[in-house]
């Protein structure tokens, strides 16, 4: 029978649930207990050697079963690389190195459209840097763009796409030589710039874009009324940069990733700032506005995130960074925070063996995270290729909180409040047991038989 047909026959029928139907319900549904524990678990997918790149500084982007990113440096002419690794691990797979006259030492993620790969190089082209692309399947870089100082300089951060425009940040260069907003088509052509920098509307600008509407999204590292950065906005046409937020150190500093926009708030991180001086998580609001800390990082915790954009599941945000962790082994960590703010939990502590300096942020697919580290690993220390299973974040077995965990009383509370019925008890947990933000479905009854019969969310 299935999960859902089963719940609403005994939610209809308020069926009281004997101890003796109860083992053999998970049972029935789940096979034996013994078989459903999973820990959390860090995985080295692939570690770099410098023939096959090396120091990658960027995050990765997932399209099928393979991971796609970049290394700065390594590679036929030590000028960075584009690089494909399998979920499952692997040797990473060289597509595409960098020569100088086509580029060199990419520093920023990839964007992938169809069958290419689209990217940014900080220097090449007379060391001012490059928008370049690649097919999936590897190839020598194509150069769809140039830049030449005026337009912008040393582009470090990952490309938007939308449409058949990419748009980016360069770190310098423009009218005031503190860095640009800009766009290009994907088959190529001239920068056009839609915005410059000063030191009021913020300078250094590191981070990539994010757009919604007709507004694009970003951070500088410097600038603003405390010269501690900002946050800001830009017509997707081109015009005046507003400033939506500034940082003054009491609430952070040195934004240097990018943001993620969940409703009308966006989140990001600071490299600075905060009560240790170690960085934060903040938010604030898409239409500008007063900065909410909701954590800040001790170097216990954590400490100084750098390229970490966050990354959102359910209700939770996950990053990185790239100092601090646990028993002072200051490789860096894998954090989690709740959206609303709260404790930060850490995931992985890094060791220098398994990696160590993440400087950008994590992707996830289903319950796994997936990330690059600058340095560390076992073949010469100069990066990797990671993967996390996230740990569990399912609700208390003591559904109807009564203060007995998976009784008969639980069970059948799980399931009037299913059918749409009242709490028993007026204290019932969240019938989204599994926390992935979607209520009462057949995911969210597994998980809560797994956690009753003593298995992992």
């Amino acid at each position: 029978m299935p999960i859902r047909t089963l719940s609403r026959s005994i939610s209809s029928r308020r069926t009281k649930l004997t101890s003796s139907f109860l083992p053999a319900l998970l049972v029935a549904l789940l096979g034996s207990a013994g078989s459903l524990a999973s820990a959390q678990t860090l995985i080295t997918l692939a570690s770099f050697n410098t023939t096959n790149g090396s120091n990658p500084r960027a995050g990765l982007i997932l399209s099928g079963n393979t991971l796609y990113g970049t290394t700065r440096i390594g590679g036929a002419n030590f000028r960075g690389t584009v690089f494909s690794v399998p979920v499952t691990g692997g040797s990473p797979n060289t597509l595409a190195t960098f020569d100088g006259t086509n580029g060199a030492n990419p520093v920023a993620g990839l964007t992938l459209s169809g069958n290419t790969l689209y990217g940014t190089t900080r220097a090449g082209n007379e060391n001012v840097g490059t928008v370049f692309s690649v097919p999936v399947t590897g190839g020598s870089p194509n150069t769809l763009a140039t830049f030449d100082g005026t337009d912008g300089k040393h582009p470090e951060a990952a490309l938007t796409l939308s449409g058949n425009t990419l748009y980016g940040t360069t770190l310098v260069g423009g009218t005031n030589n503190v860095g640009t907003v800009f766009s290009v088509p994907t088959t190529g052509g001239t920068p056009t710039t839609l915005a410059t920098f000063n030191l009021t509307t913020g300078f250094l600008p590191a981070a990539g874009l994010i757009r919604s509407g007709n507004t694009l999204y970003g951070t500088t590292g410097g600038g603003g009324v405390a010269n501690a950065g900002t946050v800001f906005s830009v017509p997707v046409t081109g015009g005046t940069i507003t400033t939506l937020a500034t940082f003054n150190r009491t609430n952070g500093a040195n934004p240097l990733a990018g943001l993620t926009l969940v409703g009308n708030t966006l989140y990001g991180t600071t490299n600075a700032g905060g009560a240790s001086e170690l960085g934060t998580v903040f938010s604030v609001a898409v239409t500008g506005g007063a900065i909410t800390t909701l954590v800040t990082f001790n170097r216990n915790n954590g400490a100084r995130p750098v390229y970490s954009g966050l990354t959102l599941s359910g209700n939770t945000l996950y990053g990185t960074t790239q100092e601090g962790g646990a028993n002072n082994s200051n490789h860096g960590t894998v954090f989690s925070v709740p959206i609303t703010g709260g404790p930060l939990t850490t995931l992985v502590s890094f060791n220098g063996i398994n990696g160590s300096q993440p400087l950008s942020g994590v992707i996830l697919s289903g319950d796994t995270l997936y990330g690059t580290t600058s340095t560390g690993g076992t073949t010469g220390g100069v990066g990797t290729v990671f993967a996390i299973v996230i740990p569990s974040s399912c609700s208390t077995p003591d559904f109807d909180g009564d203060g007995d965990e998976g009784t008969d009383a639980d069970i059948e509370a799980f399931f009037t409040v299913l059918a749409g019925g009242a709490c028993p008890t007026g204290t019932c947990a969240s019938i989204d047991f599994d926390g992935d933000g979607d209520e009462g479905t057949d995911a969210d009854i597994e998980a809560f038989f797994r956690v009753i019969a003593g298995g992992a969310c």
